[in-house]
């Protein structure tokens, strides 16, 4: 605290007196200065810090915790409530390190360290398990339906609660690949076409207070026995950059972590990854948040088309020419998704049957 006393006037009184009693002074070893307000007072109406520094009681500072007095300079705030603290109680965020009280900080179940608010939900031990539920579940009219989930990394600090508690989002954890503070990676739960505008809506409500440059949008897809990584590599290889970009993939303009390469199917380096029992894994999509939101649509309607092209023909019956011309015929109607001409001879093509060699 600083400034003049709200009961000091603007002008210095008569030098004699005492500016808080207003008893005069019974000679100069009666008279103190305050270091604060510098007005004088007598000995009744001052105090000494442990610093040393005399002050008048106007200008006086007591902690919240322990309620021992002291000077202003002596005094620490804490960052939230604003309350006064001295030195010894004060308590340090293990993130932030800014200065809080005992009780604007918050101890994780998990590492036993405190956090302030804002941190608690941004250190490594803010995990949520994932319990995945099947759309379908209780529909057994439905077999080998096709369903997508959706990785969301956000590089950088942003409205976690928001996202967290969206209905479609099944749990969160950090990513060591994601450097800035307030990081996080979300899962989604396995969705069906119809929760696509919601989905569309939850990415375009993301805004990081970064660029979200390092983080990335991996896609899962269901799994089938006609549904395998070595179809999806023609299917991805046959697509332009032009169409990659506008479906919000990486792999033909920047694929350091998303590599297209055949027979190469592990890892996290790896334009699709096969490993997972349930879903095969698209690691080729970029970041999914406000600036990609209009993206996402097409991306998972040429998914869609693509895995429903592919349950049409057992394994062994395509030709990578087949796959490759209906990849880029699908991707063009998907980015074109209001050209209803485009459209109608997508789902032709869809239901044509092969007669050429099988390849794949």
């Amino acid at each position: 605290m600083t400034g003049t006393p709200e009961n000091h006037e603007t002008e210095k009184p008569n030098a004699g007196r005492c500016i808080i009693c207003d008893h005069r002074f019974e000679g100069e070893a009666c008279r103190h200065t305050c270091s604060q307000c510098h007005y004088d007072m007598c000995d009744r109406c001052s105090f000494t810090c442990m610093c040393g520094r005399v002050v008048c009681a106007d200008c006086v500072e007591t902690c919240r915790e322990c309620g021992r007095d002291m000077c202003p300079n002596c005094t620490w705030q804490c960052q939230q409530c604003d309350n006064v603290l001295c030195e010894d109680d004060v308590r340090y965020c293990e993130h932030c390190d800014n200065v809080f009280c005992t009780d604007c900080l918050k101890t994780c179940d998990d590492c036993e360290y405190r956090y302030c608010d804002e941190c608690l939900g941004n250190h490594g031990c803010d995990t949520c398990e994932p319990d995945y539920k099947n759309p379908y579940e209780g529909n057994p009219r439905v077999r080998e339906p096709f369903t997508f989930g959706l990785e969301i990394e956000i590089d950088g600090p942003h409205d976690r609660n928001m996202i967290k508690q969206h209905p479609l989002i099944a749990g969160w954890c950090s990513d060591g690949s994601l450097h800035l503070d307030g990081s996080m990676e979300y899962q989604t739960e396995p969705m069906t076409m119809r929760q696509l505008p919601q989905i569309v809506r939850l990415v375009a409500a993301i805004r990081p207070d970064s660029r979200n440059d390092n983080a990335g949008g991996h896609m899962h897809v269901s799994r089938t026995s006609r549904q395998c990584a070595s179809r999806w590599f023609w299917a991805l290889d046959a697509l332009t950059s032009q169409q990659a970009v506008a479906l919000n993939m990486r792999h033909t303009t920047n694929d350091r972590w998303c590599r297209l390469e055949h027979g190469h199917y592990t890892g996290k380096d790896t334009a699709i990854n096969d490993t997972h029992y349930r879903t095969i894994e698209f690691r080729t999509f970029g970041p999914w948040w406000r600036e990609t939101a209009d993206k996402l649509k097409p991306a998972v309607t040429y998914m869609h088309t693509m895995w429903r092209f592919f349950q049409h023909y057992p394994l062994g019956t395509l030709q990578v020419e087949t796959i490759q011309t209906m990849s880029r015929a699908t991707a063009r109607t998907a980015i074109d998704t209001d050209n209803p001409v485009r459209t109608a001879r997508l789902a032709r093509m869809t239901e044509l049957g092969m007669e050429a060699p099988a390849c794949a």
